[in-house]
Protein backbone atom coordinates (compact mmCIF):
# COMPACT_ATOMS: atom_id res chain seq x y z
CA UNK A 1 0.00 0.00 0.00
CA UNK A 2 2.87 2.36 0.72
CA UNK A 3 4.68 1.52 -2.52
CA UNK A 4 1.57 1.58 -4.77
CA UNK A 5 -1.13 3.70 -3.13
CA UNK A 6 -3.24 4.23 -6.27
CA UNK A 7 -5.66 1.71 -7.75
CA UNK A 8 -4.05 2.11 -11.19
CA UNK A 9 -1.07 0.02 -10.05
CA UNK A 10 -1.00 -3.49 -11.58
CA UNK A 11 -0.97 -5.12 -8.14
CA UNK A 12 -4.44 -3.69 -7.44
CA UNK A 13 -5.87 -4.02 -10.94
CA UNK A 14 -5.11 -7.73 -10.72
CA UNK A 15 -7.29 -8.05 -7.62
CA UNK A 16 -10.48 -6.20 -8.59
CA UNK A 17 -13.25 -8.74 -9.08
CA UNK A 18 -15.76 -8.06 -11.87
CA UNK A 19 -18.83 -9.55 -10.19
CA UNK A 20 -21.03 -8.70 -13.18
CA UNK A 21 -19.44 -11.76 -14.86
CA UNK A 22 -20.97 -14.05 -12.22
CA UNK A 23 -24.19 -15.32 -13.81
CA UNK A 24 -24.91 -18.48 -11.84
CA UNK A 25 -27.69 -18.41 -9.21
CA UNK A 26 -26.39 -16.81 -6.01
CA UNK A 27 -27.42 -16.97 -2.37
CA UNK A 28 -25.63 -14.13 -0.56
CA UNK A 29 -25.59 -13.90 3.23
CA UNK A 30 -24.30 -10.86 5.09
CA UNK A 31 -24.62 -8.72 8.18
CA UNK A 32 -24.33 -5.06 9.14
CA UNK A 33 -21.75 -5.74 11.83
CA UNK A 34 -18.69 -7.23 10.15
CA UNK A 35 -16.11 -4.49 9.74
CA UNK A 36 -14.11 -6.65 7.32
CA UNK A 37 -16.81 -8.10 5.05
CA UNK A 38 -19.99 -6.02 5.22
CA UNK A 39 -19.37 -3.37 2.56
CA UNK A 40 -17.86 -5.83 0.07
CA UNK A 41 -20.69 -8.33 0.51
CA UNK A 42 -23.40 -5.75 -0.19
CA UNK A 43 -21.44 -4.29 -3.11
CA UNK A 44 -21.00 -7.74 -4.66
CA UNK A 45 -24.71 -8.54 -4.28
CA UNK A 46 -25.67 -5.27 -6.00
CA UNK A 47 -23.38 -5.87 -8.97
CA UNK A 48 -23.83 -9.61 -9.54
CA UNK A 49 -24.72 -10.58 -13.10
CA UNK A 50 -27.00 -13.35 -11.80
CA UNK A 51 -30.67 -13.06 -12.77
CA UNK A 52 -31.51 -15.38 -9.86
CA UNK A 53 -30.02 -14.01 -6.66
CA UNK A 54 -31.04 -13.88 -3.00
CA UNK A 55 -29.86 -11.75 -0.10
CA UNK A 56 -30.29 -12.66 3.56
CA UNK A 57 -29.09 -10.19 6.21
CA UNK A 58 -28.68 -11.58 9.73
CA UNK A 59 -27.89 -10.07 13.13
CA UNK A 60 -25.07 -12.34 14.30
CA UNK A 61 -21.40 -13.10 13.70
CA UNK A 62 -21.04 -15.26 10.60
CA UNK A 63 -19.70 -18.53 12.02
CA UNK A 64 -22.41 -19.20 14.63
CA UNK A 65 -24.99 -18.15 12.06
CA UNK A 66 -23.70 -20.20 9.13
CA UNK A 67 -23.42 -23.40 11.17
CA UNK A 68 -26.80 -23.14 12.82
CA UNK A 69 -28.64 -26.32 11.78
CA UNK A 70 -31.62 -24.48 10.28
CA UNK A 71 -29.35 -22.30 8.17
CA UNK A 72 -27.24 -25.19 6.84
CA UNK A 73 -30.46 -26.95 5.86
CA UNK A 74 -31.68 -23.87 4.02
CA UNK A 75 -28.39 -23.68 2.13
CA UNK A 76 -28.84 -27.35 1.25
CA UNK A 77 -32.27 -26.52 -0.22
CA UNK A 78 -30.64 -23.90 -2.47
CA UNK A 79 -28.00 -26.36 -3.70
CA UNK A 80 -30.52 -29.17 -4.08
CA UNK A 81 -32.70 -26.98 -6.26
CA UNK A 82 -29.97 -25.70 -8.58
CA UNK A 83 -27.45 -28.55 -8.56
CA UNK A 84 -29.76 -31.57 -8.28
CA UNK A 85 -32.83 -30.10 -9.93
CA UNK A 86 -35.11 -30.80 -6.97
CA UNK A 87 -38.53 -29.15 -7.04
CA UNK A 88 -38.44 -28.00 -3.41
CA UNK A 89 -40.01 -24.55 -3.75
CA UNK A 90 -36.76 -22.62 -3.36
CA UNK A 91 -37.80 -20.17 -6.07
CA UNK A 92 -40.59 -18.97 -3.76
CA UNK A 93 -38.04 -17.77 -1.18
CA UNK A 94 -38.17 -13.98 -0.74
CA UNK A 95 -35.40 -12.42 -2.82
CA UNK A 96 -34.38 -10.27 0.16
CA UNK A 97 -34.73 -10.94 3.87
CA UNK A 98 -33.31 -8.24 6.11
CA UNK A 99 -32.89 -7.55 9.81
CA UNK A 100 -33.46 -4.49 11.96
CA UNK A 101 -31.30 -4.03 15.06
CA UNK A 102 -33.03 -2.63 18.10
CA UNK A 103 -30.27 -3.49 20.59
CA UNK A 104 -31.12 -4.83 24.04
CA UNK A 105 -32.84 -7.89 22.57
CA UNK A 106 -35.16 -5.97 20.27
CA UNK A 107 -34.05 -7.25 16.86
CA UNK A 108 -36.43 -8.31 14.10
CA UNK A 109 -35.05 -10.85 11.63
CA UNK A 110 -35.94 -12.31 8.22
CA UNK A 111 -38.20 -9.44 7.12
CA UNK A 112 -39.15 -10.25 3.49
CA UNK A 113 -38.67 -7.72 0.71
CA UNK A 114 -38.15 -7.60 -3.04
CA UNK A 115 -35.16 -5.25 -2.86
CA UNK A 116 -32.59 -3.73 -0.54
CA UNK A 117 -33.27 -1.08 0.52
CA UNK A 118 -36.90 -2.21 0.70
CA UNK A 119 -39.73 -0.28 -0.94
CA UNK A 120 -40.83 2.73 1.07
CA UNK A 121 -37.37 3.99 2.07
CA UNK A 122 -36.80 7.73 1.79
CA UNK A 123 -33.22 9.00 1.96
CA UNK A 124 -33.57 11.97 4.30
CA UNK A 125 -30.80 14.48 5.02
CA UNK A 126 -30.24 15.59 8.62
CA UNK A 127 -28.29 18.84 8.58
CA UNK A 128 -25.50 19.55 11.05
CA UNK A 129 -26.03 22.46 13.43
CA UNK A 130 -22.72 23.32 15.14
CA UNK A 131 -24.38 25.95 17.35
CA UNK A 132 -26.54 23.39 19.16
CA UNK A 133 -24.57 20.24 18.20
CA UNK A 134 -27.77 18.72 16.86
CA UNK A 135 -29.05 17.16 13.62
CA UNK A 136 -32.03 18.94 12.10
CA UNK A 137 -34.31 18.48 9.10
CA UNK A 138 -33.68 21.95 7.63
CA UNK A 139 -30.27 23.45 6.81
CA UNK A 140 -28.93 26.51 8.58
CA UNK A 141 -29.54 29.69 6.64
CA UNK A 142 -26.18 31.20 7.61
CA UNK A 143 -22.74 29.64 7.55
CA UNK A 144 -21.21 28.36 10.79
CA UNK A 145 -18.18 26.27 11.71
CA UNK A 146 -16.97 23.92 14.42
CA UNK A 147 -13.42 22.64 14.78
CA UNK A 148 -11.29 20.17 16.70
CA UNK A 149 -7.57 19.50 17.05
CA UNK A 150 -6.61 16.35 15.16
CA UNK A 151 -5.30 13.47 17.30
CA UNK A 152 -5.82 15.45 20.49
CA UNK A 153 -8.55 14.84 23.04
CA UNK A 154 -11.31 14.61 22.17
CA UNK A 155 -10.18 15.04 18.54
CA UNK A 156 -13.74 14.84 17.29
CA UNK A 157 -17.15 16.50 17.16
CA UNK A 158 -20.61 14.96 17.47
CA UNK A 159 -24.23 15.82 16.70
CA UNK A 160 -27.40 14.42 18.27
CA UNK A 161 -31.06 13.97 17.43
CA UNK A 162 -33.70 12.46 19.71
CA UNK A 163 -36.82 10.82 18.26
CA UNK A 164 -40.31 11.46 19.61
CA UNK A 165 -41.89 8.66 17.56
CA UNK A 166 -40.77 5.17 16.43
CA UNK A 167 -38.29 5.30 13.54
CA UNK A 168 -36.90 2.50 11.34
CA UNK A 169 -33.85 2.99 9.13
CA UNK A 170 -32.97 0.42 6.48
CA UNK A 171 -30.55 0.90 3.61
CA UNK A 172 -27.47 2.93 2.74
CA UNK A 173 -26.63 6.02 4.80
CA UNK A 174 -23.99 8.51 3.73
CA UNK A 175 -22.39 11.74 4.91
CA UNK A 176 -21.67 14.91 2.96
CA UNK A 177 -19.25 17.18 4.78
CA UNK A 178 -17.55 20.45 3.85
CA UNK A 179 -14.20 20.55 5.63
CA UNK A 180 -10.81 22.26 5.68
CA UNK A 181 -7.62 21.69 7.62
CA UNK A 182 -5.49 24.38 9.24
CA UNK A 183 -1.81 23.49 9.51
CA UNK A 184 -1.61 20.48 7.18
CA UNK A 185 -2.53 19.33 3.66
CA UNK A 186 -4.65 16.19 4.29
CA UNK A 187 -7.24 14.67 6.62
CA UNK A 188 -8.39 11.21 7.61
CA UNK A 189 -12.02 11.39 8.67
CA UNK A 190 -13.64 8.56 10.65
CA UNK A 191 -17.44 8.41 10.98
CA UNK A 192 -19.62 6.59 13.49
CA UNK A 193 -23.42 6.58 13.78
CA UNK A 194 -24.40 5.37 17.24
CA UNK A 195 -27.66 4.58 19.02
CA UNK A 196 -28.24 5.98 22.52
CA UNK A 197 -30.93 4.83 24.91
CA UNK A 198 -33.28 7.24 26.68
CA UNK A 199 -30.65 7.70 29.41
CA UNK A 200 -27.99 8.67 26.81
CA UNK A 201 -26.04 5.43 27.17
CA UNK A 202 -24.26 4.40 23.94
CA UNK A 203 -25.60 0.99 22.94
CA UNK A 204 -23.72 -1.94 21.44
CA UNK A 205 -24.55 -5.60 21.00
CA UNK A 206 -22.62 -8.86 21.01
CA UNK A 207 -23.09 -10.85 17.80
CA UNK A 208 -21.68 -14.11 19.18
CA UNK A 209 -23.46 -16.51 21.57
CA UNK A 210 -20.86 -16.45 24.37
CA UNK A 211 -20.97 -13.24 26.42
CA UNK A 212 -18.52 -14.34 29.12
CA UNK A 213 -15.80 -12.35 30.86
CA UNK A 214 -13.02 -13.61 28.55
CA UNK A 215 -14.91 -12.34 25.52
CA UNK A 216 -15.52 -9.01 27.26
CA UNK A 217 -11.76 -8.62 27.71
CA UNK A 218 -11.12 -9.69 24.11
CA UNK A 219 -13.43 -7.02 22.69
CA UNK A 220 -11.59 -4.32 24.62
CA UNK A 221 -8.49 -5.15 22.55
CA UNK A 222 -10.07 -4.13 19.28
CA UNK A 223 -12.05 -7.16 18.13
CA UNK A 224 -14.90 -4.94 16.95
CA UNK A 225 -16.31 -7.65 14.69
CA UNK A 226 -17.59 -9.43 17.82
CA UNK A 227 -19.72 -6.48 18.91
CA UNK A 228 -22.03 -4.37 16.78
CA UNK A 229 -21.45 -0.71 17.59
CA UNK A 230 -23.36 0.99 14.79
CA UNK A 231 -22.66 2.42 11.35
CA UNK A 232 -19.13 3.36 10.31
CA UNK A 233 -17.20 4.95 7.46
CA UNK A 234 -13.89 6.61 6.69
CA UNK A 235 -12.26 8.72 3.98
CA UNK A 236 -8.89 10.35 3.34
CA UNK A 237 -9.58 13.81 1.98
CA UNK A 238 -6.87 13.62 -0.69
CA UNK A 239 -8.59 10.49 -2.11
CA UNK A 240 -12.06 12.07 -2.26
CA UNK A 241 -12.45 12.07 -6.05
CA UNK A 242 -15.62 10.20 -7.03
CA UNK A 243 -15.82 7.49 -9.66
CA UNK A 244 -18.37 8.83 -12.16
CA UNK A 245 -19.33 5.33 -13.36
CA UNK A 246 -19.74 3.67 -9.95
CA UNK A 247 -20.86 6.49 -7.67
CA UNK A 248 -24.53 7.28 -7.02
CA UNK A 249 -26.25 9.85 -4.84
CA UNK A 250 -27.08 7.05 -2.42
CA UNK A 251 -23.72 5.23 -2.42
CA UNK A 252 -20.53 7.24 -3.09
CA UNK A 253 -17.67 5.36 -4.77
CA UNK A 254 -14.15 6.62 -5.28
CA UNK A 255 -11.77 6.45 -8.22
CA UNK A 256 -8.64 6.10 -6.02
CA UNK A 257 -6.62 7.06 -9.10
CA UNK A 258 -5.28 10.41 -7.92
CA UNK A 259 -4.06 12.28 -4.84
CA UNK A 260 -5.51 15.75 -4.34
CA UNK A 261 -3.86 17.43 -1.35
CA UNK A 262 -5.59 20.37 0.29
CA UNK A 263 -4.34 23.91 -0.20
CA UNK A 264 -4.34 26.35 2.75
CA UNK A 265 -7.89 27.53 3.56
CA UNK A 266 -9.34 25.25 0.87
CA UNK A 267 -12.79 23.90 1.76
CA UNK A 268 -13.49 20.53 0.13
CA UNK A 269 -16.65 18.44 -0.18
CA UNK A 270 -16.29 14.95 1.25
CA UNK A 271 -18.94 12.42 0.20
CA UNK A 272 -18.39 9.58 2.65
CA UNK A 273 -19.83 6.11 2.06
CA UNK A 274 -21.11 4.49 5.24
CA UNK A 275 -21.86 0.88 6.06
CA UNK A 276 -25.43 -0.32 5.33
CA UNK A 277 -27.82 -0.30 8.23
CA UNK A 278 -31.04 -1.68 9.65
CA UNK A 279 -31.80 0.02 12.94
CA UNK A 280 -34.87 0.94 14.96
CA UNK A 281 -35.42 3.75 17.46
CA UNK A 282 -38.15 4.05 20.08
CA UNK A 283 -39.49 7.37 21.37
CA UNK A 284 -36.90 8.98 23.64
CA UNK A 285 -33.95 7.19 22.03
CA UNK A 286 -31.28 9.14 20.16
CA UNK A 287 -28.91 8.91 17.21
CA UNK A 288 -25.43 10.38 17.55
CA UNK A 289 -23.30 11.27 14.53
CA UNK A 290 -19.56 11.34 15.31
CA UNK A 291 -16.86 12.89 13.10
CA UNK A 292 -13.42 11.96 14.40
CA UNK A 293 -9.73 12.22 13.58
CA UNK A 294 -9.18 8.86 15.29
CA UNK A 295 -9.99 5.31 14.27
CA UNK A 296 -12.33 4.76 17.22
CA UNK A 297 -13.89 1.63 15.76
CA UNK A 298 -10.67 -0.31 16.22
CA UNK A 299 -9.13 -3.03 14.09
CA UNK A 300 -11.20 -4.87 11.49
CA UNK A 301 -9.57 -8.14 12.54
CA UNK A 302 -8.59 -9.34 16.04
CA UNK A 303 -4.86 -9.14 16.63
CA UNK A 304 -4.15 -6.73 13.77
CA UNK A 305 -3.35 -3.03 14.02
CA UNK A 306 -6.03 -0.52 13.15
CA UNK A 307 -5.66 2.23 10.58
CA UNK A 308 -2.96 4.82 11.30
CA UNK A 309 -4.46 8.24 10.51
CA UNK A 310 -2.49 10.86 8.59
CA UNK A 311 -3.72 13.79 10.64
CA UNK A 312 -2.17 17.01 11.88
CA UNK A 313 -3.39 20.51 12.60
CA UNK A 314 -6.98 21.58 13.12
CA UNK A 315 -10.00 20.13 11.29
CA UNK A 316 -12.71 22.69 10.52
CA UNK A 317 -16.25 21.61 9.62
CA UNK A 318 -18.36 24.09 7.64
CA UNK A 319 -22.16 24.04 7.74
CA UNK A 320 -25.01 26.34 6.77
CA UNK A 321 -25.42 28.64 3.80
CA UNK A 322 -23.75 27.11 0.75
CA UNK A 323 -22.06 24.48 2.93
CA UNK A 324 -24.99 22.13 3.54
CA UNK A 325 -23.14 19.43 5.51
CA UNK A 326 -25.50 16.60 6.40
CA UNK A 327 -25.95 12.96 7.39
CA UNK A 328 -28.32 11.17 5.01
CA UNK A 329 -30.38 8.38 6.60
CA UNK A 330 -32.65 5.76 4.94
CA UNK A 331 -35.98 6.25 6.73
CA UNK A 332 -38.52 3.48 6.16
CA UNK A 333 -42.05 4.84 5.89
CA UNK A 334 -44.67 2.49 7.34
Amino acid sequence: MDADPLVTAPVWQDKIADTSKIEVPAFVIGSYSNTLHTMGTFRAWRTLGSKDKWLRIHDRQEWPYYYDKNNTEELRRFFDHYLLGKDNGWENTASVRYTTIGFQGKNETDIPATSFPPAGVNNQPFYLNPLTRTLQEKPLSQAATVQYVANDNPGRVSFLTTFDAPVTMVGYPKAKLFMEVDGYDDMDIFIMVQKLDKYSNVLSEFVVPNHGAALQDFTQEGASALRYKGVWGRLRASMRHLDDKMSTDEIPAYSFDRVEKLAPKEIVQLDIVLSPMGMTFAPGESLRFVISSKNELGSVMPGTPGATPDNQGIHILHTGGKYDSYLQLPILKK
